[in-house]
């Protein structure tokens, strides 16, 4: 009787051990540092600080990795960076080459709709009367209204800093445009410099993207080039041009999410959250205005969303 009450005692013993480590298994929590990319382009930081800032609240190590956004695919494939919360989904090529690598995931969108094409300001419409078709583009007297001293005899356009992949060099050679591109350093400089042509009314078209203060607001318009398909970047036979690739704007889509294999797999509570996040085009817009206009740090402009949704990001940590 003595045996048989030791061996049950035992029993109880280790099935509560077994439940109990199971417990704590489930609920173990990330003990490493989560790194995520920032880029020095306040659209993609705000979303990048913002998540990160969720972590922190909820108890994790994160660290910020300054890097360019093209190379930053690369360092997601190979484990440098952890966690990419704020990717353009018209970056699909680059998007597909990293998920297809089989070292990525999509976690899917981050609840913000985006476009990236040409954008310019309302009395540049006037000036070239058949915008916002882009066909306009190709009429002397329009490339004549839309030059200026330093771009001579061609179309006066701001391009985007090198990092981005607009494909506007291969754009321009196959639908036939004559432009001159000036390319600047940081995506706060092409803002700028677009607000300084308008405030001084000069001709200029620009590269521009939503969510934003300025392309989504009611100053200007985009540029309605052929439609993106997937033929476009690859299949020259496909479009305006049988002879060239992009002969089309970038795709439409998402900020999309996206992962690392491996460190999903070691911290699965924080995919749980990465899946949850969520901000919406106005959250984004905002952060970017507060950057932009009032001149706050990205950091600062992901802490006011964070002390004023509590209520929405508290309810991922649970």
């Amino acid at each position: 009787m003595k045996n048989h009450r030791i061996k049950l005692t035992i029993a109880i013993a280790a099935a509560l051990a077994s439940s109990t480590g199971m417990a704590l298994s489930q609920d173990a929590k990330f003990q490493g540092t989560v790194r995520i990319p920032v880029y020095n382009v306040p659209d993609s930081d705000f979303v990048d600080y913002t998540f990160g800032q969720v972590l922190q609240k909820a108890g994790y190590n994160v660290e910020y990795l300054k890097i360019d956004y093209t190379a930053h695919f690369t360092a997601l494939e190979f484990g440098d960076v952890d966690l990419s919360p704020a990717v353009w989904g018209t970056s699909k090529d680059l998007i597909d080459k990293t998920v297809e690598s089989g070292s990525v995931k999509n976690a899917g969108s981050a609840g913000v709709k985006t476009k990236e094409t040409w954008w310019y300001p309302n009395y540049v419409g006037e000036l070239c009367p058949g915008l916002p078709d882009w066909k306009a583009l190709k009429d002397p007297a329009c490339i004549k209204a839309l030059s200026t001293s330093a771009s001579g005899d061609q179309i006066n356009y701001l391009g985007t800093p090198p990092d981005f992949a607009a494909y506007d060099d291969e754009r321009i050679k196959a639908l036939g445009l004559n432009v001159h591109i000036t390319l600047p350093g940081t995506v706060g400089t092409m803002v700028a410099t677009m607000q300084g042509a308008i405030q001084k009314k000069e001709p200029i078209i620009g590269w521009g993207m939503t969510p934003h203060w300025l392309y989504g607001s009611d100053q200007g318009k985009f540029v309605e080039f052929p439609e993106y398909d997937d033929r476009c970047p690859t299949d020259p036979s496909w479009g305006e041009n049988p002879d060239a690739v992009w002969d089309c704007a970038l795709s439409t889509g998402d900020i999309v999410k996206l992962y690392n294999v491996e460190f999903a797999e070691k911290a699965p509570d924080v995919l749980k959250i990465f899946d949850q996040f969520k901000l919406t085009s106005d959250d984004v817009a905002k952060g970017i205005s507060r950057q932009d206009v009032d001149g706050v740090t990205p950091e600062q402009a992901a802490q006011e969303w964070i002390d004023a949704n509590s209520g929405i990001w508290s309810s991922w940590l649970r």
